[in-house]
This record gives C-alpha cells, structure tokens and sequence, in this order.
C-alpha cells in the first residue's frame, strides 16, 4: 500500500491539491475505484481510494456529505473530486466534515483520464507489496514448502497467519504465451482488490498460488476480472481439492498441475478447472495400460480423424463441443461459430462415420472417454 501523501506526489497526480483533510494524508490506499452513483456508500471499502466527478451528488445538497460520512464509517483512505464539471467549489460543510473526520479530499484537474491515475497508483501499490520483504520471504517459504516441507517454513508460514489446519487450495494460473512481468503485477493487482489472502510465486512459466478454500468464491470472480483486462489473451487456472493446511502442500501441487494437464489435453484456452471436476480422467492418466487405451479410443474415432485429414473436415472437434454442450444444439453452433444446420450437417456425417449406436444417450461416456484419450495422443502427452 502507498499513502495519500504519497500518490500526490506522482507524476499522473501533477497539478491535484488539498482541499481537506490534511490530518489523514497518511492514510493507506490499497486500490482505487470510480464513484458515479448516488447509492456508492452500500459499497465503499476500507483502504479504498475514490476518483469522481460528483455527477452523482450535483442535485443532492446533502449527498456529498452522507458519502464522506459513510467513508469515514468504512475507513476508506480518501476522495478525488474534478471541480468544475458538475460542481464548482466544494461546499464549506463538506470541507468541515472531511476535516472532522482526517478525510483527504483531492482535487484532481479534468484534464487526467482516470485510467491514467489508476494505472500510475496502482503500479506504484503493487510495486510496494512486491518489494516488501514479507511478500519475498513468503513466496520464498511457499517454494520450500513445495521443494522438502520443511516444519520450519510452516512454522514462519504460521507467524504470517495461515494457522495450520486452516483448509487450503494450491492453484496453478497458465497462459499461452506466458505471463509478463506487468500482466503478473495486474493480477496481484486485482487479488489485493478482491480481499483475497495469498501468497503468490514463479512456477516455471506458471504463477502459483497458495490460498483459502473460504475465498474460492471471490478467486473466480478475480479471475474473470484479470482475463477481461488482458488483451487477446486465455487464461486457465486449476485448482487442487482443499486440504488442511499441513504436509499436503506437494500433493496439492500435483492435484494443480495434473488439472491443468487435463485441461489443456481437451483443447481448453480459457477456463477455471478445479481437480474434483477431472479426478476420473486423472485415474487414467496414470493407468498402468494407457497406452493401450489410447490406441482402443483412436481406432474408435478413427473414421472421423481420418475424415478431418483427408477432408480439412472438424467433425472431431464438432463432436467433442457437442458432447460438452451436453448435446445442445444452440450452445454448440454458437462455440463452434457455425450455423446451427452446419452443426446438423456434421452430426449426421458423425453418425454416418460412427454409426449411430454410438451417438445414443447411453454411451455419452464412452465417447466422452474415447475423445479423452485420442485427445491426449494429439497433444503428445507424456505418459512415462
């Protein structure tokens, strides 16, 4: 976190001024949002730092001071208003109050886009937590967890907070291409955002990451909010089942690191994979005659991989997201991006392939198994 005092002092901030509230310049800010509607006090947070035009409140006599009121409540580090675009001069009364209260409240000049300002402060907050000795030594102490675990990484993992016991997830974050530094520094970005408690380390070209079982709710809404902000890029994150936070850090790991194969095998770019969802298919994976199953699978599938290759056809692939759609020919069409009558089209060139005992209901299973396997022959899976 940075301080108010500090943030005016960047370069994106040049040309802001006090215009109350100087006791609390040294008030923590832990991210910054955008205020534009009148109801914003039912979600104010602490630490938060708010930017606005005060569109929301140029009607409202009283409702400039109801929202620094309700931020006082929910210690939310402090305001950015732009005079002059829907108020003038900040009432006498608002001022008192900030005062009362050691609430900052900066005048921003109308000419900064916030998306300037945002990005400035939060590069300058993320490179305050990252270069924190606290957030070195703990992804430091997760690498030794997961290298020998130790019981003295436990033991200073406990001083940080995560009590053993406490219900745990390891989660393996992956993009193609990989992560740069800046898209890696967004994310922590957004988990801090979130109120998520992690710890966050480099696992090969993969971000790891320790956190709560409590918090998985708030993790995938994180996770939809990183992806939006990346520009042509799929994320997959998996995550091992929850365990109690103990001599299990390593088993987790393999838990992540076995979903994110899986994923990957079935042609996933962009999707949220937890172990649970894939612990069948891991069973097979290791099955002692895997090889020999894939081989099964391809001679199975095979009039429709031969089809595709000698016809430039996608009947496999046509298959596989009808199958996933549970046979739903809307969501199908629609993810394949083709008409829905091409997707009927191809459904009886399937049928005719296969033959249409193994298009019935009942073996949904078995083809989902065959695809499966010919799957991870396609993506040259190492079963050794």
């Amino acid at each position: 976190m940075i301080s108010v005092r500090e943030m005016l002092k960047l370069p994106a901030l040049s040309g802001s001024y006090l215009l109350a509230g100087q006791n609390g310049l040294d008030r923590k800010i832990k991210y910054l949002d955008i205020l534009e509607v009148p109801d914003a006090e039912n979600w104010l947070a602490p630490d938060e730092f708010l930017l606005t035009t005060a569109f929301a409140f140029k009607d409202s006599k009283d409702g400039l001071k109801k929202i620094i009121t309700a931020g006082a409540d929910k210690k939310v580090a402090g305001f950015g208003i732009k005079l002059g675009r829907y108020i003038n001069v900040l009432p006498e009364q608002v001022i008192q109050i900030a005062n009362s209260y050691s609430m900052p409240i900066i005048s921003l000049p109308t000419h900064i886009p916030y998306v300037e300002i945002i990005k400035e402060v939060m590069s300058k907050i993320i490179k305050s937590e990252e270069n924190t000795e606290k957030s070195i030594e703990k992804a430091d102490l997760l690498i030794q967890l997961i290298n020998d675990e130790t019981e003295t990484a436990f033991d200073e993992l406990e001083s940080f907070g995560w009590e053993r016991g406490t219900p745990i997830r390891i989660g393996l974050l992956s993009s193609s291409p990989c992560f740069s530094d800046e898209e890696i520094s967004l994310f922590r970005y957004i988990l801090l955002k979130s109120d998520l408690d992690f710890i966050l380390a480099s696992q090969q070209e993969d971000i790891l990451m320790l956190l709560r079982d409590t918090q998985i709710g708030n993790l995938y809404n994180a996770i939809h909010s990183f992806e939006s902000r990346l520009e042509c890029k799929k994320i997959l994150l998996s995550l091992s089942e929850p365990r109690p936070f103990s001599k299990c850090i390593r088993h987790c790991l393999y838990e992540a690191k076995i979903a994110i194969k899986i994923a990957k095998i079935l042609g996933y770019s962009s999707y949220i994979i937890p172990f649970s969802d894939v612990k069948l298919l891991s069973l097979i994976l290791e099955h002692p005659q895997i090889k020999d199953l894939v081989l099964v699978a391809s001679n199975m599938l095979s009039p429709l991989i031969e089809h595709d290759n000698l016809k430039g056809s996608e009947l496999f692939e046509t298959l596989k997201v009808y199958l996933e759609s549970g046979r739903n020919q809307q969501t199908a069409s629609s993810l394949l991006n083709i008409h829905r009558n091409t997707l009927k089209y191809r459904i009886k060139q399937i049928e005719d392939l296969l033959g249409n005992q193994y298009l019935a209901d009942q073996n949904t299973p078995l083809l989902w198994l065959a695809i499966f396997l010919c799957s991870t022959l396609h993506n040259k899976t190492d079963f050794d």
